[in-house]
C-alpha cells in the first residue's frame, strides 16, 4: 500500500511540475496613490519582447509581443475609459466569472484570429492575434488571472 502511495504522490509532483512549461510565471506591479500591488500572472512562453510603459495618466500596462503578431497584456488602468482593444460592447456580451465578478469578453477578428479581455475594476488582461493552435495557452494563461480574486 505505501508503494502505491508513494508512487502516487510521486506522479501528482512531476506531473504538476510540467503545468506550466508552456508559462513563465511573474508578477505584474502597479501603484495605486502611495501604495503599490502585485498580482501573480501566468505568460505564454515564445514572447520576443516585453514592454511596461505608465502613460499620463497613471495607467500601467504590461505587454508581451509575439512573432506571429500575437500580444499578451496586464493592465491597471487609473483611467478606466482607456481602451486596449476595441471591443463592441453591444455584439460582444460578456461572461461573468462567478468566483471574482471579472466581465470576460472573448471573440475572432476579421482575420480569423482570437482576441480575449478579462475586466475587473482597473485590472484588465487580455491578448489579441492569436492563431487557433495557441489559444488555449493564452486562454489559460488569462484563466489564471480570472480565477484569483482580483483587489
Amino acid at each position: 500500500m505505501r508503494k502505491i502511495t508513494a508512487i502516487i504522490f510521486l506522479n501528482l509532483t512531476l506531473s504538476s511540475c510540467f503545468l506550466f512549461s508552456k508559462f513563465k510565471r511573474t508578477n505584474f506591479t502597479y501603484s495605486e496613490g502611495a501604495h503599490s500591488y502585485f498580482i501573480p500572472i501566468l505568460v505564454p512562453k515564445g514572447y520576443i519582447k516585453e514592454r511596461t510603459e505608465v502613460d499620463s495618466s497613471g495607467n500601467t500596462i504590461l505587454s508581451y509581443s509575439y512573432s506571429s503578431k500575437a500580444s499578451y497584456y496586464v493592465a491597471y488602468l487609473v483611467d478606466t475609459a482607456t481602451q486596449l482593444q476595441s471591443i463592441i460592447e453591444e455584439e460582444n456580451i460578456p461572461r461573468v466569472a462567478m468566483a471574482t465578478g471579472a466581465f470576460i469578453y472573448k471573440g475572432m477578428d476579421a482575420d480569423m484570429l482570437y482576441w480575449r479581455e478579462i475586466r475587473k475594476d482597473n485590472l484588465r488582461v487580455g491578448y489579441r492575434s492569436v492563431p487557433r493552435e495557441l489559444e488555449s495557452r493564452f486562454d489559460s494563461a488569462t484563466n489564471y488571472v480570472a480565477v484569483r480574486p482580483l483587489k
